[in-house]
């Protein structure tokens, strides 16, 4: 891969993306949001070795008139608007990430790319099961509707436009550089912080990549990922999330209980089949490097260094 370019690289998934192509020797464009050098992400883009250039999702199609280069070969895009508080709540928002997703497909064809990546999520599937999310209060199941349509309708649009389409399916990725309040980045604050947490009983099945695998892994698909290819990020080694959340506890203060069993478990119980990432393994190569623990090691002084500035 020569040249690529990574549509939201300002966020923990595409800054570390974008890295790694560098890394590899590939000339990245890195697009993010105006005025990202003033908001919390702006520490992600220090030092990185790329053209970067502001242009927001909702003008994505004006794109291809900011870059002068053409003939790129990887177009990736994680940029997505609403994906925290009341945002996730606002369908409208969710609806129109379809559009610009769409939108986004068509900049890169005008570019010339071969290749578009997209980053979906492992729980759109909760959408086809009835004990899945969809039917319930929980805050994400526009986000998911609104991933789900982005894939089915990119896909279609793709494929009328002869760039390859890939929609990998993110489990759950953590480590050094996340600031969202998700899972893995919370535990660890309020162990730190002596704060009694409260779980379900864990017994349903979990996968956790950390970041530099999961970049690793969208490298990987840049170069060798099939068109049309269902793949899926993970370890591959999925675990009741019981054993991760023991093993948290146990790195970073093994003295606290957690109170596994204090809340009920109100999602899909995920499958080892769900969880698959064989043809990922197969068409790329990949393999993760960094176990969960050595993960949460790094992950745990990335965050403690953090505190203290």
């Amino acid at each position: 891969m020569m040249k690529a370019i990574v549509s939201g690289a300002a966020g923990f998934i595409g800054n570390e993306v974008a890295r790694q192509l560098i890394k590899r020797g590939t000339q990245v464009v890195a697009v993010v949001k105006p005025e990202t050098y003033k908001g919390e992400e702006a520490f992600r883009l220090q030092n990185l070795k790329a053209s970067i250039i502001e242009c927001d999702l909702k003008q994505i199609e004006e794109l291809p008139a900011l870059i002068r280069d053409k003939e790129f070969d990887v177009f990736y895009q994680f940029a997505w608007d609403g994906t925290d508080k009341e945002a996730l709540l606002d369908y409208e928002r969710q609806i129109n990430n379809i559009t610009w997703t769409v939108n986004s497909i068509k900049a890169a064809v005008e570019m010339g790319c071969r290749k578009y990546i997209g980053a979906g999520s492992i729980t759109q599937k909760e959408l086809f099961y009835r004990q899945g999310r969809l039917y319930t209060s929980d805050r994400h199941k526009y986000y998911r509707a609104a991933q789900l349509s982005s894939e089915i309708m990119g896909r279609a649009v793709a494929k009328d436009n002869n760039i390859d389409f890939l929609w990998p399916m993110i489990i759950n990725v953590y480590g050094e550089g996340e600031i969202s309040e998700r899972l893995i980045n919370c535990m660890i604050k309020n162990l730190l912080a002596g704060k009694k947490q409260s779980f379900s009983a864990g017994e349903q099945l979990y996968d956790f990549l950390h970041i530099e695998d999961a970049a690793r892994a969208f490298c990987l698909l840049g170069d060798k990922g099939i068109d049309g290819t269902e793949y899926v990020i993970g370890s591959g080694k999925p675990e009741p999330l019981k054993e991760y959340l023991k093993t948290i506890r146990n790195i970073v203060a093994p003295e606290m209980q957690i109170g596994l069993g204090e809340i009920e478990f109100s999602g899909l119980e995920m499958t080892e089949e769900m969880l698959n990432i064989e043809s990922l393994k197969k068409d790329t190569g990949f393999l993760p490097n960094i176990t969960f623990a050595e993960g949460i090691k790094r992950t745990l002084k990335w965050i403690s260094i953090d505190k203290e500035k």
